[in-house]
């Protein structure tokens, strides 16, 4: 008896989730055909340069990145400073934020493509040429972008002081992070060569448990799967690794498209990391439910796991004979 109202349970929810995903494939049509013209997109780029302190460089760095289709970047590594802020925005035909290091280390920066429409609403240095945020408006949505560059080493202070800013703001917006978290976040797809898993494991750990509490993806592996992708060639060492990635708030996965893809750089040793985002959610409450399946009692309910296999089972049989007689 207990099986087979397990088993209801479960057709009726999976009816339930079919239903919901018409319906949301049913609504994207009728917005578009209303309107009568493209959702608006919001396109996002990501990129540690290895530094351009050097003129010549940045120039040419700063001119393969206008040839871009992102309207916003941001940049790591950047080695600004003070002296240095009239040069960029020479060679930068729009809005730059910046967050500065020194003449040979660290520094980030937004970079802003003019006539985009996008609104700066706030912009502020979380760690001084580690990590900024910066809150805008585009198309009546709110966002708050944090960028990122952590230090190459098996700690955790930065990381979580920027989660900290970030989440403990007044929140009307969906957050975007991304950057060069010097760490994978999976040994098993984000790594290949060297030790079997990253130096950084302390980060590791404490970004997908971030993931899980403050309701974050990795929209890259939503959209890709396990496929091997990398943002990060060590010739030294011969490894491959995926550093450079977006985590976002989990509504944002809800909209219309959402998806990221990796791209080849240009006079760096890291990727071109691209984050599009196109439409609207549905209106936003005080807060939304994630299942955790570490904890889900019915995930880790053995008699409902062998009462599926055997639904599965039958039904795999049942279908087999009626293809059988159609033949």
């Amino acid at each position: 008896m207990v099986t087979i109202t397990l088993l209801v349970l479960l057709i009726s929810w999976t009816t339930f989730l079919v239903n919901i995903i018409t319906i949301k494939q049913s609504q994207n049509l009728i917005i578009m055909e209303e309107n009568n013209r493209p959702m608006p997109s919001l396109r996002v780029g990501s990129f540690n340069c290895n530094g351009l302190g050097n003129r010549n460089k940045r120039d040419v760095v700063l001119r393969w990145l206008k040839n871009k289709p992102e309207e916003i970047i941001l940049l790591q590594e950047t080695h600004t400073t003070s002296s240095t802020e009239e040069d960029w925005k020479k060679s930068w035909d729009g809005e730059i934020l910046f967050n500065h290091g020194t003449s040979n280390s660290t520094g980030v920066n937004f970079l802003f493509k003019r006539n985009t429409n996008i609104k700066i609403c706030e912009h502020k240095i979380i760690e001084q040429g580690r990590t900024s945020l910066v809150e805008i408006e585009y198309e009546s949505i709110k966002y708050c972008l944090v960028n990122l560059y952590c230090p190459n080493n098996n700690e955790t202070s930065v990381v979580e002081n920027t989660f900290t800013e970030a989440l403990g703001r007044s929140r009307d917006d969906y957050l975007i992070f991304g950057g060069d978290w010097n760490t994978v976040l999976n040994n098993q797809v984000d790594k290949e060569g060297g030790n079997p898993s990253h130096s950084n494991s302390l980060r590791q750990t404490y970004l997908n448990q971030a993931m899980a509490d403050y309701g974050l993806s990795d929209i890259l592996r939503l959209v890709k799967g396990d496929v091997s992708l990398y943002s990060h060639i060590n010739k030294q060492h011969k490894t491959r690794t995926r550093l450079d990635f977006f985590l976002i708030d989990d509504n944002l996965v809800n909209f219309p498209t959402c998806t990221s893809d990796i791209s080849h750089g240009f006079s760096s040793d890291h990727s071109y990391v691209t984050l599009t985002i196109q439409g609207s959610g549905t209106e936003r409450g005080k807060g939304y439910w994630k299942l955790n399946n570490s904890q889900h009692t019915l995930l880790t309910n053995s008699l409902l796991m062998v009462s599926v296999k055997l639904f599965v089972k039958q039904r795999t049989r049942a279908t087999t004979r009626f293809q059988g007689c159609g033949m």
